[in-house]
């Protein structure tokens, strides 16, 4: 009779187990520009299957996987019941331009509603060029949503969401000599959820005939 016991308690621990662990729904999104086309960006939207839903399963993270291509990231949304993202192919006129995101998708029962806490030590890496930066930032995070807004013109002239920790640079153009600048960071985990922003601005301006980045 004990052995009967010990076996249902190690089935029933078994088939908590399995109700407990995630499932996983991946999808691959793949553009691409040929010589001559202009810089274009993409809307995605991955609903949550009617199997999961039936069942009260609900999307509980993500993962991206940008390595293949140039394609990158502008922004995204996870939600229990879809996950968005809109892709860019930045152009460079002379060569043809492809990439591909690999989408992972988190199915689960519960939703964590655990935010990260705020990137700090925003700053220019010194590695980068004046008018092309390189921003960092300081996390445990692997993702970030980065916005830069021209305060000058007023108005946002580069979103992208970081799928490497800590760092990315600006792939699209060239910022403006005596513009001022303000930047964002919010980062977060495998669950998506985001934290709130850090912000820090810069002007680009000449001194001594060298364009440089003030921290302001």
């Amino acid at each position: 009779m004990r052995n009967i016991c010990f076996l249902f308690v190690v089935v029933l621990m078994a088939l908590v187990g399995v109700s407990a662990s995630a499932e996983t729904l991946e999808q691959n999104f793949f553009h691409q520009l040929k010589i001559g086309e202009p810089a274009q960006s993409w809307e995605h939207r991955i609903d949550l299957p009617e199997s999961a839903a039936m069942h009260g399963r609900v999307f509980v993270g993500r993962n991206l996987d940008l390595r293949m291509g140039k394609l990158v990231i502008e922004r995204e949304m996870l939600t229990p019941t879809f996950y968005y993202v809109k892709v860019r192919l930045p152009k460079h006129p002379e060569v043809p331009m492809a990439g591909n995101l690999k989408v992972e998708l988190l199915v689960g029962d519960v939703i964590s509603d655990k935010k990260p806490e705020a990137p700090a030590s925003l700053v220019l890496s010194p590695v980068g060029a004046t008018l092309k930066p390189i921003f960092t930032w300081k996390t445990n995070c692997r993702y970030a949503a980065v916005t830069l807004f021209d305060v000058t013109s007023q108005q946002t002239v580069w979103e992208r969401v970081a799928t490497k920790a800590g760092y990315i640079g600006f792939d699209e153009g060239y910022l403006k000599k005596d513009h001022h600048y303000r930047w964002a960071v919010k980062v977060s985990d495998v669950n998506g959820r985001y934290s709130g922003e850090t912000l820090a601005g810069f002007k680009i301006v000449e001194q001594n005939g060298v364009v440089v980045a003030v921290p302001e």
